[in-house]
């Protein structure tokens, strides 16, 4: 709206708001237009719009602790704690064990040099339900530019998150077996072999079923599916918590097996890796035996991630050759 002339004057903006501008920070600018005699009355318009908000808002002092001096009726509802529990306190009370400590990192940074932040953090509702909240921080300057306040508005965003994290789990989820499928099992092997100081220290399987083709013959596809469903089990069972089973496609698995610093732990999981084919799959109410055949390698300095799965695709096909249910390492 542009400043029209009244009979009262000019509109003016509200220039007691105004921070003068240093060298660290422009002057705050008030963007209402108010006539002379409106004045007055302005900090009642803004304590309405704050207090009619849908967005929680807390202004906390820069003092020590930085507690909470006010926070408007949407933050209360936000958070499910009262004014009481509120005001006098550090918004830290919201952090729990989900918490992104970097995340707590750059607030604090962001905190001890004054400046603003806009980040999504994990946060708590009192009685412990998580939410994500999206926050946008910024410091408040007084009239001799010196930082009194931080002004948070925060946002609850978690079905925003929720419905990302979901599609990338589809994304990188194998629908069957619940194992990570290729997109995802090459990004993890991108950066395991990125890490130049674990190169040398990674090894690779590459599994595939003996004769799987004949159980979807004999019984059908379903039973097929059921019985990649318990070799991703079987798999996920062997290996250690540290390594990585996924399903490139059809009845072909990959395994990425870190901190294999020597051939001695190739040679200890190999033989467990194919001694989960020993025992008889059980589908509906026949059981089936399956074994499989394993190309294990481990990664040289220099190797690209094309190149050390191929290695082990050949070795596994070397296995194939050799009578299947066997294992070669490369």
């Amino acid at each position: 709206m542009p400043n029209m002339p009244s009979s009262e004057g000019e509109f003016v903006r509200l220039t007691d708001l105004q921070a003068p501008k240093t060298d660290a920070q422009a002057p705050f600018v008030f963007t209402a237009h108010l006539l002379p005699s409106d004045q007055p009355e302005w900090l009642l318009m803004l304590v309405a719009a704050l207090t009619n908000a849908t967005n929680g808002i807390v202004v906390s002092a820069n003092i020590e602790g930085r507690p909470i001096v006010y926070c408007n009726p949407a933050f209360e509802r936000l958070t499910g704690y009262t004014l009481s529990e509120i005001v006098g306190h550090n918004c830290r009370f919201l952090q729990g064990e989900g918490t992104d400590p970097e995340a707590i990192h750059q607030m604090r940074t962001a905190f001890d040099a004054g400046a603003a932040i806009d980040l999504v953090v994990l946060n708590y509702k009192k009685g412990g339900t998580p939410f994500w909240n999206a926050l946008n921080i910024g410091p408040i300057h007084n009239a001799e530019g010196t930082l009194t306040h931080f002004i948070g508005v925060q946002t609850d965003v978690t079905e925003r998150i929720d419905l990302q994290q979901q599609m990338e789990h589809r994304a990188f989820t194998d629908v069957l077996t619940g194992l990570p499928n290729r997109a995802q099992f090459m990004l993890e092997l991108e950066r395991e072999l990125a890490r130049i100081d674990r190169q040398g220290h990674v090894a690779l399987g590459f599994v595939d079923l003996d004769g799987f083709k004949s159980i979807n013959d004999r019984y059908g596809h379903q039973a097929g599916d059921e019985l990649l469903v318990q070799v991703a089990a079987r798999l996920t069972g062997v290996v250690r918590g540290s390594d990585l089973v996924a399903r490139l496609a059809g009845d072909e698995f990959v395994l990425l097996l870190r901190q294999t610093e020597s051939r001695d732990v190739l040679e200890l999981l190999g033989p467990r890796i194919l001694a989960a084919f020993q025992s008889p799959f059980v589908l509906d109410a026949d059981t089936v035996t399956m074994h499989a055949s394993l190309g294990l390698v481990q990664h040289v300095a220099g190797e690209s991630t094309a190149a050390l799965l191929e290695r082990a695709d050949h070795c596994m096909y070397a296995a194939k050759h050799q009578g299947k249910n066997t294992l070669v390492t490369g």
